[in-house]
């Protein structure tokens, strides 16, 4: 079971990644790649997230990675401290990565991601052409 709290971001080109938001407050904004993202003095920045960074085949792992980050995650007030969120930064699995991004950049629950195929309609539901549907 993937939880709701695993969601869907994108960058605008159509490739959608999972990641769990830490901090929904726009105060962060990246710094050099790889490096700890750092927290703004006003609302101009971004949210603070951990997105899955792994090849296609590697995919399957980013539900159960992601959760077990989001639980074991500082609480938002602890990501104040700039030593904390660097020591939790330094300790991240591999192919998880701490950012910062738009909200506009989050789309929904991973679940409901564009592209995922709809479970189908069993065919047990669908009446035979020619019958009407009941009312």
């Amino acid at each position: 079971m993937i939880p709701d709290e695993i969601q869907t971001g994108h960058y605008g080109i159509g490739a959608f990644f999972p990641l769990v938001v830490l901090d929904p407050a726009t105060h962060w904004q990246n710094q050099a790649p790889g490096n700890t993202p750092v927290r703004c003095s006003d609302d101009t920045g971004e949210l603070l997230a951990v997105r899955w960074c792994a090849p296609e085949s590697a995919s399957a792992q980013a539900p159960g990675s992601l959760a077990e980050v989001l639980a074991t995650a500082p609480p938002a007030h602890e990501l104040h401290d700039t030593e904390r969120l660097q020591a939790f930064h330094r300790a991240l699995p591999q192919h998880l990565h701490l950012i910062a991004l738009t909200a506009t950049s989050v789309i929904g629950p991973w679940l409901r991601r564009p592209g995922q195929h709809v479970a189908a309609i069993p065919s047990s539901r669908i009446p035979p052409v020619g019958v009407p549907r009941a009312a």
